[in-house]
């Protein structure tokens, strides 16, 4: 849009020079009073020059552009020259040349300045881009107001808009005359109403219905949603991307001799429609006979074959041969031709339907690198950022390994955004630097206060906590966190260069007190103060192993009403929780995972995929044994600039070995809420707590004082009863699938995300055995238990999420709506959490 205003602009500039020319000629042959002459029409020697009416233009300035000096003779023929050269500058309205005896009086009218530019009324073109072009033009605030500039000014935004279909536009402009020979002139604008598309055809196609081709076209002639995505509007941009398509159709598809021979645009007497007719030439298709390559090589002929999609025999295709040359191009990057220059040229075979494809290839010169610069790190040290380069100042440029650093700047979570730029040396044409423009992200916190989230309740915090402490990378926090279901103490310390060769370790210690009851889990009193170390390294730029190793000592006790899951935890261990609900145990925990990230950035992303499988649990020796295995893949598509798909699928499985026959109820999984399957309260999905009630009868004449005593019934009569909490399960199978949207009006954020999501999931519990209450006399107690034992009750759920790395703290609101649920599930239309980690 701003290129095409500023040609129309520069050709305006030019027409109005010819104009002010034309009419100077014009004024010195027709104005009675441009020249009066002395008495006779003889020559005079011009002894003084006086000038009237300047009053912004400096005498000097004047005495320069006039092509006259005191001592001169003055021949009446040269006062159309003069004249003609001073309206040549566009500072005067009228000029007008006396001679006063040898005195030579020259009476000007100066131009009035600009003084402001106002535009009102405009939307589709910013206001920016039009003041830019007129002031390419000569036409802006300080310059000089040319009124015939403005007839030209209106009809190049006239154009402009009706590229943008609307035919109906109306400007109208207004000079205010202001003091000191000033103007400002006012441009009011009314778009009107867009044309709409009525019908596009396509004529001589054959080969390819009409409905095909339009299908692959941005413009439309109308939709279910084209008032939303206006793609029934029609802009002359849009119209040139389409052609652009349909050659590429064709191309792709082996018609190399395809064109489109002309393009109709008609527009309706009511300028409300538009008709668009497309005539094309498809031509025969063409397959190939031959592939090429030519110039320096540098690559093997083999490697380069390697990179051509097609051989000989295939139908030829303009996009393969595309791929093939940005393909050989990437590779002659990484061996430091980061300039190369690969051309395809297509030769027809006269009367033939085959193409010879030849491909030159010019790498250029070898790059070196000669500096690397980071700018934007303002708390960042510099070697911080300088260890996550993948080159060496002196070495080979390498493309691939400029664009690789770059991934891995933006994966550091204290940095928000990335550019890359390298400029050649002016005196060195084989040298670049590398300038990577660093944009932080806020790493540090020093908060305390109150939250609520629909999962915790009221929270109450204070924490100190850096991702880049000093500016070093390292991680180093404390914190303390109370809120509904637990009192948290934690202090922790991560370096993730703790040597040289990219080795990281880390140490936490921490003490937690949670009451799970309150979170929807079978109802536990569990007091945990562990020590923690960690390390890991990398395998390659993608693969990284870590290792974790801890010593916990716990304190459990069952409050309350005890369900069956619990009283078989204690009888599995040689206790009776009516008699001692109390368990201590310590265990040494060992953890080791293999995480495999491609992703672009470190929080946020919107491309890549990252994976992960840890396998988790107590070591042989503790007084507790049992393991986890968790698996986990985010994957991104990008679609468009802010647009992607991310499909996350999430599996987990857990077990007891040695002297614990199960996995600690304690330690089962659980789902539901905002980080699982949304639109279901947290940790509601999968078996709950079953309680068995003892039954009893009376029995009259036992007691000798008031006649009756209870008689307990054997087990078999007892009664069931399901709980509303959850006791989790060992198995968790859980998937996501989310089109990520621009948030309006901050579309270039990277701390805020919004997207429509689709959870589904399921938790159950291998363990489980409902035929252990098959020995119930009453068949109906029987049908209460639900088979926690099957994977497929799954639940499900769609719904819009919004996400923000807000200053309190990460901010998470979602939307929900139930596509799948089952009998006695909890739900949550609206969750709202601030400070939890997404």
């Amino acid at each position: 849009m701003g290129n095409f205003l500023n040609r129309y602009f520069r050709q305006l500039q030019i027409r109005a020079k010819a104009l002010c020319v034309s009419f100077a000629i014009l004024a010195s042959i027709v104005s009675p009073h441009v020249y009066a002459q002395a008495e006779d029409d003889s020559s005079f020697l011009v002894e003084d020059i006086k000038v009237e009416g300047l009053q912004r233009m400096e005498l000097g300035t004047f005495f320069n552009m006039l092509p006259l000096q005191v001592g001169e003779r003055l021949e009446p023929s040269r006062v159309p020259t003069i004249i003609r050269t001073l309206f040549s500058a566009e500072n005067f309205d009228d000029i007008r040349v006396f001679r006063d005896g040898k005195k030579l009086v020259i009476d000007v009218v100066e131009r009035p300045t600009i003084s402001e530019i106002t535009i009102d009324g405009n939307h589709d073109i910013k206001t920016e881009q039009i003041l830019d072009a007129m002031k390419g033009a000569g036409f802006a605030k300080g310059e000089i107001y040319n009124p015939s500039a403005i007839k030209e000014i209106i009809g190049g935004m006239e154009e402009q808009y009706f590229s943008h279909g609307k035919y109906s536009v109306k400007i109208t402009n207004k000079v205010v005359r202001r003091s000191r020979n000033r103007v400002m002139i006012q441009f009011d604008v009314n778009e009107g109403e867009p044309a709409k598309i009525e019908s596009i055809k396509i004529v001589g196609n054959s080969l390819f219905e009409d409905e095909e081709l339009l299908n692959q076209f941005e413009i439309t002639s109308g939709g279910w949603f084209s008032f939303i995505t206006s793609d029934d509007q029609y802009a002359r941009e849009k119209l040139s991307g389409d052609l652009e398509i349909l050659r590429s159709y064709y191309l792709d598809r082996g018609y190399l001799k395809f064109n489109v021979t002309s393009t109709q645009v008609a527009i309706s007497p009511d300028r409300k429609g538009i008709f668009i007719t497309i005539n094309v030439t498809e031509g025969e298709k063409y397959e190939v006979s031959k592939i090429a390559f030519n110039g320096d090589l540098v690559l093997t002929e083999k490697r380069l074959k390697q990179l051509m999609p097609l051989t000989t025999g295939d139908t030829y295709s303009a996009a393969a041969i595309s791929f093939a040359e940005e393909q050989i191009k990437q590779n002659l990057g990484h061996f430091g031709y980061a300039f190369a220059n690969v051309t395809s040229v297509p030769s027809v075979k006269p009367g033939e339907n085959k193409v010879d494809i030849n491909l030159y290839v010019d790498p250029g010169k070898k790059v070196y690198v000669n500096r690397i610069n980071f700018t934007g790190n303002e708390t960042t040290n510099d070697r911080v950022l300088r260890r996550e380069a993948r080159l060496m100042e002196g070495g080979a440029l390498s493309t691939a390994q400029v664009d690789r650093t770059k991934i891995r700047l933006q994966r550091l979570t204290f940095v928000e955004e990335v550019e890359v730029e390298t400029p050649k040396m002016e005196d060195k044409e084989d040298r670049v630097d590398i300038n990577y423009q660093v944009k932080e992200r806020s790493a540090g916190t020093i908060s305390g206060g109150l939250g609520y989230g629909s999962t915790y309740g009221l929270s109450v915090n204070a924490n100190v906590s850096h991702n880049n402490f000093l500016g070093s990378g390292k991680t180093v926090g404390f914190s303390v966190n109370k809120n509904s279901f637990s009192t948290n103490y934690s202090l922790n310390y991560f370096d993730p260069y703790f040597t040289i060769d990219e080795i990281s370790a880390g140490a936490s210690l921490s003490y937690r007190s949670s009451d799970f009851g309150e979170i929807n889990i079978a109802a536990t009193l569990l007091d945990t103060a562990a020590l923690d170390f960690n390390f890991g390294y990398s395998i390659n730029e993608i693969t990284r192993l870590n290792f974790g190793v801890g010593y916990q000592t716990n304190d459990l006790s069952a409050k309350g009403r005890s369900s069956q899951q619990i009283i078989d935890f204690f009888e599995d261990h040689g206790r009776d929780v009516k008699l001692d609900p109390d368990f201590s145990y310590d265990i040494v925990r060992l953890s080791s995972s293999i995480v495999r990230s491609s992703l672009n950035r470190g929080i946020f992303p919107d491309r890549g995929t990252k994976q992960y499988l840890t396998l988790s649990g107590a070591a042989p020796g503790s007084d507790l044994e049992f393991y986890k295995l968790d698996y986990s893949l985010d994957h991104y598509i990008p679609i468009s600039p802010g647009w992607s798909f991310l499909s996350r699928v999430k599996l987990s499985y857990g077990d007891g070995y040695g002297k614990s026959d199960n996995l600690p109820y304690f330690e089962n999984f659980s789902t539901g809420g905002s980080s699982t399957v949304r639109g279901f309260e947290r940790n509601t999905i999968g078996p709950r707590e079953i309680f068995r009630t003892p039954q009893s009868i009376a029995d009259t004449g036992r007691d000798v004082f008031d006649g009756t005593i209870p008689t307990y019934l054997p087990p078999d009569h007892d009664r069931i009863d399901i709980g509303t909490r959850t006791v989790g399960g060992n198995a968790k199978a859980l998937a996501s699938f989310e089109l990520i949207f621009p948030v309006p009006f901050v579309e270039e954020s990277n701390s805020v995300r919004t997207s429509f999501f689709v959870d589904a999931g399921n938790l159950w519990d291998t363990k489980f055995e409902r035929e252990r209450y098959s020995s119930l006399v009453d068949s109906a107690q029987y049908d209460l238990i639900p088979d926690y034992s099957k994977a497929d009750t799954y639940r499900a759920s769609t719904g819009i999420s919004i996400q923000w790395l807000s200053p309190m703290g990460p901010l998470v609101i979602s939307f929900s709506k139930i596509l799948k649920s089952q009998e006695g599930d909890r739900r949550e239309g609206f969750a709202f959490n601030v400070g939890q980690t997404f």
